[in-house]
């Protein structure tokens, strides 16, 4: 990625970020009304007991005990993750403290009705932005996921379970809990690689991977906290998403008939219209939209190769033709609207 398109989608991503934050400030009074509701004992010693893993000083103990051992057995890497995550717990903490104080933004138990107060303060309970326990969380999976990426799945769902924790437990509202898990990622990431590696690999990767992630995830929770629209307005989202995951399934197949770049742009059409599909056919209707701005640098580095060799997730892909390939990864989009379409309004908060 050249220097000026990381500008550009640096300064996408921010905006993209900034507009998830802004309507996730929606469900802010929601989610807190709703967790007080509940007021069970159950839910509390829950988000008490998943929030131990979220806490700094046990983390950093964590990140000194692996830098020790790795120095005991003379391991190098082991000793650098170590050493990568204190310095990545220091970077966290300064900034958590910084910024809650700073904007001192009242917690939900201190919040009432629908008022919004910010301002310097060291007050208690007026520390809620951002979430501690999420940026410690996030931070720490970052940094071990660079260093054993085939962790990297369970790391973030556990720290994003950290981060759900908070807000079960009322001591943070969404968007607290948002802003620590970016704010984690970021210094996570660049304490883990540097800031020359973080700049030329990590930052890159964030771009293209990280963004379009963090937007699915809000998009699916936004389908489980809304209720479901007009019918009539179902039936054209998902019959607008249909015919995109139909459409890139065909555009995958005509892929498979070129050679080269030809072949890579087709396909990689193909894959956004899947993508799209089951975002317009389960989302609102600015959702296909945003997902669109954050796959924009995935779909251009897309576009530029020729398509890759396909390297089989299991045995018996490699015996399926390609028309087969691409049936399946059609059905699989139809399943993914399916299982997404039967949780909406799960939990209407808004």
């Amino acid at each position: 990625m050249k220097t000026w398109e990381r500008l550009i989608f640096s300064l996408l991503a921010l905006a993209i970020l900034a507009a998830i934050g802004i309507k996730l400030h929606e469900l802010d009074m929601p989610a807190a009304r709703f967790v007080r509701s509940l007021n069970s004992d159950a839910v509390n010693y829950s988000g008490d007991l998943v929030a131990i893993i979220g806490k700094g000083i046990v983390l950093a103990a964590l990140f000194l005990l692996i830098a020790l051992l790795g120095w005991g057995l003379k391991r190098e890497r082991l000793k650098e993750l170590g050493i990568r995550g204190l310095i990545a717990m220091a970077g966290v903490g300064a900034v958590s403290q910084l910024l809650k104080h700073l904007i001192g933004r009242p917690r939900p138990r201190f919040a009432h009705a629908d008022e919004f107060f910010l301002g310097p303060s060291l007050d208690t309970g007026m520390d809620s932005f951002p979430s501690g326990h999420a940026i410690n969380a996030f931070g720490a999976a970052t940094v071990v996921a660079w260093f054993v990426p085939v962790l990297r799945v369970p790391l973030f769902l556990i720290a994003g379970l950290v981060g759900l924790s908070r807000v079960v437990r009322g001591s943070h509202f969404p968007t607290d809990v948002f802003a620590g898990a970016v704010l984690g990622v970021l210094i996570g990431s660049l304490a883990a690689a540097g800031f020359k590696r973080w700049r030329d690999e990590a930052l890159p990767g964030l771009l293209r991977t990280g963004v379009p992630l963090t937007v699915s995830v809000f998009l699916i929770a936004w389908i489980v906290l809304h209720p479901v629209s007009p019918w009539s307005w179902e039936v054209r989202y998902l019959g607008m998403g249909v015919a995109l995951v139909l459409a890139g399934g065909l555009l995958g197949r005509l892929g498979v008939a070129y050679q080269g770049k030809e072949s890579g742009r087709l396909r990689t059409a193909g894959h956004l219209g899947l993508i799209l599909g089951v975002a317009v056919a389960c989302g609102p209707w600015w959702g296909g939209l945003v997902l669109f701005a954050a796959l924009l640098p995935m779909t251009l580095a897309g576009l530029r190769q020729e398509a890759p060799a396909m390297t089989p997730l299991w045995p018996f892909w490699k015996t399926l033709p390609a028309w087969g390939r691409e049936t399946l990864a059609v059905g699989a989009a139809l399943v993914a609207i399916a299982a997404v379409r039967s949780v909406k309004g799960l939990i209407p908060l808004g």
